[in-house]
């Protein structure tokens, strides 16, 4: 029995100095441009899943797949996604790989998970992946409608595809902001006049 316990001891004794060496002496590859190993990407995937679940809010997206929804939705992920995820311009983005690990593709691949599992992940990030957390530049509600917009990117209405083709062929500065300018924006917005005929 001794020796069996001497035995688990001089193993985590290794194991530990092993961990300690590889840091200690610069060992372990840092870049983005070395891919994770298999047993990093499974532990590491399996965390992050049960994470999400276990803290992701409750019920359904309160965001209705109406037009105007999606076409906001679509103008939130052209600004702040499309660059790693994918967009309207190429649902591969040359980013995907730069990334460790990858950046999924949203728009090429929808994602399975439900609705307030991306919810969470959108508004908390991800660390150590490229992933940030959304909370304070985007409000809850334009972040649900991104979600929207992802979940229905592949059967989108004619006039929402059409308005989301035209804000890729035509970038503007991403507008940068956080959720109390973007309230302040619309209560001090000059009311519109009707044009005249």
């Amino acid at each position: 029995m001794r020796a069996f316990i001497a035995g688990v001891v001089v193993t985590l004794l290794v194991i530990a100095g092993g961990v300690y060496a590889v840091s200690q002496f610069g060992l372990y590859p840092i870049g983005a441009d070395n891919p994770p190993g298999a047993i990093e990407r499974a532990i590491a995937g399996r965390a992050m899943d049960r994470y999400a679940d276990k803290h992701k809010p409750a019920g359904d997206n309160p965001i209705q797949p109406a037009p105007d929804s999606l076409i906001a939705g679509a103008k939130e992920y052209e600004e702040h996604c499309a660059f790693c995820h994918g967009g309207a311009k190429a649902k591969i983005s040359p980013m995907q790989d730069k990334l460790n690990p990858p950046a999924p593709q949203l728009i090429n691949r929808i994602p399975h998970d439900d609705d307030a599992w991306l919810f969470w992940v959108t508004k908390h990030g991800v660390r150590m992946t490229g992933m940030p957390a959304w909370d304070g530049v985007l409000s809850d509600d334009e972040m649900w409608k991104v979600i929207a917009f992802i979940k229905h990117s592949d059967n989108l209405p004619p006039d929402v595809q059409s308005a989301w083709q035209r804000m890729a062929a035509t970038p503007g500065e991403i507008e940068e902001h956080t959720p109390e300018q973007h309230e302040h924006e619309h209560e001090h917005a000059p009311a519109k006049v009707p044009e005249k005929r």
